[in-house]
Protein backbone atom coordinates (compact mmCIF):
# COMPACT_ATOMS: atom_id res chain seq x y z
CA UNK A 1 0.00 0.00 0.00
CA UNK A 2 3.00 2.54 0.68
CA UNK A 3 4.23 1.68 -2.60
CA UNK A 4 1.01 2.41 -4.52
CA UNK A 5 0.56 5.65 -2.28
CA UNK A 6 4.18 6.45 -3.23
CA UNK A 7 3.58 5.97 -6.83
CA UNK A 8 0.25 8.19 -6.76
CA UNK A 9 2.17 11.14 -4.92
CA UNK A 10 4.93 10.72 -7.16
CA UNK A 11 2.63 12.00 -10.12
CA UNK A 12 0.95 15.00 -8.32
CA UNK A 13 2.33 18.34 -9.19
CA UNK A 14 1.40 21.47 -6.68
CA UNK A 15 -0.17 24.22 -8.77
CA UNK A 16 2.33 26.53 -8.62
CA UNK A 17 5.36 27.19 -6.08
CA UNK A 18 3.61 29.32 -3.69
CA UNK A 19 0.97 26.69 -2.16
CA UNK A 20 -0.98 28.09 0.91
CA UNK A 21 -2.44 24.85 2.95
CA UNK A 22 -6.30 25.62 4.11
CA UNK A 23 -7.03 27.78 6.06
CA UNK A 24 -3.64 29.69 5.24
CA UNK A 25 -5.62 29.37 1.39
CA UNK A 26 -7.83 31.99 2.52
CA UNK A 27 -4.78 34.34 3.61
CA UNK A 28 -3.72 34.15 0.24
CA UNK A 29 -7.03 35.10 -1.82
CA UNK A 30 -8.01 37.99 0.15
CA UNK A 31 -4.65 39.43 1.42
CA UNK A 32 -2.61 38.99 -1.47
CA UNK A 33 -4.57 37.89 -4.50
CA UNK A 34 -7.57 40.11 -5.00
CA UNK A 35 -5.63 43.32 -3.63
CA UNK A 36 -2.57 43.03 -5.01
CA UNK A 37 -1.99 40.75 -8.05
CA UNK A 38 -3.92 42.38 -10.43
CA UNK A 39 -1.92 45.81 -10.33
CA UNK A 40 1.32 45.05 -8.59
CA UNK A 41 4.40 43.75 -10.80
CA UNK A 42 4.86 39.90 -10.78
CA UNK A 43 8.33 39.98 -8.62
CA UNK A 44 7.32 42.60 -6.50
CA UNK A 45 4.29 40.32 -5.38
CA UNK A 46 6.24 37.44 -5.61
CA UNK A 47 8.34 38.46 -3.13
CA UNK A 48 5.34 40.22 -1.08
CA UNK A 49 4.13 36.01 -1.25
CA UNK A 50 7.34 35.02 0.58
CA UNK A 51 7.23 37.34 2.90
CA UNK A 52 3.88 36.42 4.03
CA UNK A 53 4.94 32.57 3.69
CA UNK A 54 7.10 33.14 6.11
CA UNK A 55 5.34 35.27 8.84
CA UNK A 56 2.47 32.22 7.96
CA UNK A 57 4.65 28.97 8.32
CA UNK A 58 7.47 29.95 10.37
CA UNK A 59 6.15 29.21 14.22
CA UNK A 60 4.55 25.62 12.18
CA UNK A 61 7.97 24.90 11.28
CA UNK A 62 9.43 26.11 14.50
CA UNK A 63 7.12 23.74 16.23
CA UNK A 64 7.92 21.12 14.04
CA UNK A 65 11.90 21.36 14.65
CA UNK A 66 11.55 21.34 17.91
CA UNK A 67 9.84 17.88 18.23
CA UNK A 68 11.61 16.30 15.71
CA UNK A 69 15.41 17.10 17.78
CA UNK A 70 13.39 15.95 20.48
CA UNK A 71 13.06 12.98 18.59
CA UNK A 72 16.46 12.59 17.21
CA UNK A 73 18.08 13.78 21.49
CA UNK A 74 15.88 9.85 22.13
CA UNK A 75 17.57 8.21 19.22
CA UNK A 76 20.90 9.26 20.06
CA UNK A 77 20.63 8.76 23.58
CA UNK A 78 19.21 5.30 22.65
CA UNK A 79 22.13 4.25 20.20
CA UNK A 80 24.54 5.09 22.87
CA UNK A 81 22.79 2.84 25.54
CA UNK A 82 23.01 0.67 22.75
CA UNK A 83 19.10 -0.10 23.01
CA UNK A 84 16.93 0.15 19.70
CA UNK A 85 16.30 3.43 18.20
CA UNK A 86 12.64 4.37 19.15
CA UNK A 87 12.06 2.44 22.52
CA UNK A 88 8.79 3.32 23.01
CA UNK A 89 6.30 0.43 23.22
CA UNK A 90 3.11 0.86 21.44
CA UNK A 91 -0.24 -0.21 22.20
CA UNK A 92 -0.90 -2.61 19.42
CA UNK A 93 2.86 -4.18 20.00
CA UNK A 94 1.49 -4.93 23.86
CA UNK A 95 -1.10 -7.47 22.50
CA UNK A 96 -0.04 -11.08 22.35
CA UNK A 97 -0.76 -13.51 20.04
CA UNK A 98 -2.90 -14.97 22.64
CA UNK A 99 -4.91 -12.21 23.62
CA UNK A 100 -5.99 -11.31 20.22
CA UNK A 101 -8.78 -13.87 19.50
CA UNK A 102 -10.48 -12.69 16.15
CA UNK A 103 -12.76 -15.96 16.06
CA UNK A 104 -14.38 -15.30 18.91
CA UNK A 105 -15.05 -11.81 18.27
CA UNK A 106 -16.96 -12.81 15.03
CA UNK A 107 -14.16 -10.94 13.16
CA UNK A 108 -13.73 -13.97 10.49
CA UNK A 109 -17.05 -14.12 9.75
CA UNK A 110 -17.75 -11.12 9.21
CA UNK A 111 -15.05 -10.75 6.42
CA UNK A 112 -16.79 -13.89 5.32
CA UNK A 113 -19.70 -12.68 4.77
CA UNK A 114 -18.35 -9.49 3.31
CA UNK A 115 -15.89 -10.79 1.09
CA UNK A 116 -17.02 -10.44 -2.82
CA UNK A 117 -16.32 -13.22 -5.28
CA UNK A 118 -13.62 -11.91 -7.50
CA UNK A 119 -13.94 -14.65 -9.94
CA UNK A 120 -17.68 -13.81 -11.20
CA UNK A 121 -19.00 -10.43 -12.19
CA UNK A 122 -22.08 -8.92 -10.92
CA UNK A 123 -24.05 -9.76 -13.59
CA UNK A 124 -23.34 -13.32 -12.41
CA UNK A 125 -23.90 -13.36 -9.42
CA UNK A 126 -27.21 -11.36 -9.58
CA UNK A 127 -28.78 -13.64 -12.01
CA UNK A 128 -27.83 -16.52 -9.39
CA UNK A 129 -29.32 -14.69 -7.22
CA UNK A 130 -32.89 -14.39 -8.95
CA UNK A 131 -32.55 -17.91 -10.00
CA UNK A 132 -32.52 -18.63 -6.11
CA UNK A 133 -35.15 -16.39 -5.29
CA UNK A 134 -37.35 -17.68 -8.58
CA UNK A 135 -36.77 -21.81 -7.37
CA UNK A 136 -38.31 -20.10 -3.63
CA UNK A 137 -41.05 -18.83 -5.60
CA UNK A 138 -41.71 -21.75 -7.22
CA UNK A 139 -42.10 -23.85 -4.01
CA UNK A 140 -44.28 -21.45 -2.68
CA UNK A 141 -46.40 -21.13 -5.17
CA UNK A 142 -46.96 -24.90 -5.11
CA UNK A 143 -47.80 -25.22 -1.39
CA UNK A 144 -50.03 -22.25 -2.18
CA UNK A 145 -52.10 -24.35 -4.91
CA UNK A 146 -51.51 -27.74 -2.45
CA UNK A 147 -53.07 -25.47 -0.27
CA UNK A 148 -56.24 -24.60 -2.58
CA UNK A 149 -56.43 -28.04 -3.69
CA UNK A 150 -56.94 -28.80 -0.37
CA UNK A 151 -59.63 -26.44 0.66
CA UNK A 152 -61.59 -27.65 -2.40
CA UNK A 153 -62.03 -31.14 -1.28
Amino acid sequence: MALFAQKTMQYVRAPDENVFIAPFNLIEIFGLILPLEWWVSKRTYMRINDYVMAVIYAPLLIVAAFFEMRSARDVTSNRKRGEDDDDTIEEWEQLESSELDLEGEGWTKSVESAKSNVDLDQATVEVMQLREELGELKELMKSFIKEKQGQKE
